[in-house]
């Protein structure tokens, strides 16, 4: 605990750990590693985070936006995977009831918080609703914009992710002209979580867009990385696959 948390972060970090006391310590080290986290892994298991939600904390009240930055707070102080994950589960279960300026004005700074795929993804989440939104879209988009030249890799990935996330859960989408400006950048990115963005974003664009998608790929097939190439070509049909697979084959 660092000296000065909130004192709803302590609430919240001392119920998780009172509940982890019989948790298999073995099984929580093996999450840490697959989640690649430096924070603290508790080890409980997402049914008992939920109900943790659930049966509440004191800082629950009718007004769902300040219940919102008490987990704004809780979100960038807390070192414990679990403590963070509760403020997805809040969104999950509230989003609607946070006015899309407040969320603008909050969520991208969570970003700087980031160290781990899987809070990356439940970010992504959210952020690609601020860029479908009109009325957030152009401000969205310009700290993604911002972010696709980053140093920081996890602000690198949320430049990609965010573009669509799953482009089934959403009515409108960017245009394919911004998706290849954003991903041309990152073809080469050396970082693995940016490379599985690439993979995933041209997948998802391929989905809205499979012609300019798949022209796209096709050109730059040489230069897409193995780890985003099998992510990306995961939706094409199989004659698309094996032409795109032996262009790659003699390059």
């Amino acid at each position: 605990m660092k000296s000065g948390t909130n004192k709803y972060t302590k609430e919240v970090e001392d119920t998780l750990n009172r509940l982890s006391l019989k948790k298999d310590k073995e099984k929580a080290a093996k999450l840490k590693k697959y989640i690649g986290t430096a924070h603290e892994v508790i080890g409980l298991v997402t049914n008992v985070q939920v109900a943790t939600y659930k049966k509440g904390f004191s800082f629950y009240s009718e007004n769902k936006e300040t219940v919102f930055f008490h987990f704004d707070t809780i979100y960038k102080e807390s070192n414990v995977f679990e403590a963070k994950n509760l403020a997805f589960i809040f969104l999950d279960k509230h989003h609607k009831h946070i006015s899309l300026k407040t969320q603008l004005q909050t969520l991208p700074h969570w970003v700087s918080h980031v160290d781990n795929w899987a809070h990356s993804d439940s970010l992504s989440k959210y952020l690609t609703r601020l860029i479908e939104d009109k009325s957030t879209q152009a401000k969205m988009l310009a700290i993604i914009k911002k972010w696709n030249a980053s140093k920081n890799l996890w602000e690198r990935r949320q430049s990609l992710i965010a573009l669509y996330y799953y482009a089934r859960t959403k009515k409108e989408h960017i245009s394919f002209e911004l998706t290849q400006t954003l991903v041309l950048p990152l073809l080469r990115d050396k970082e693995y979580y940016v490379q599985k963005a690439v993979g995933w974003t041209l997948r998802e664009s391929y989905n809205v867009y499979p012609k300019q998608t798949y022209a796209f790929i096709d050109e730059h097939v040489k230069q897409i990385s193995p780890v985003a190439f099998t992510t990306c070509i995961e939706k094409m049909t199989e004659k698309e696959k094996i032409t795109l697979k032996l262009k790659r084959k003699n390059r």
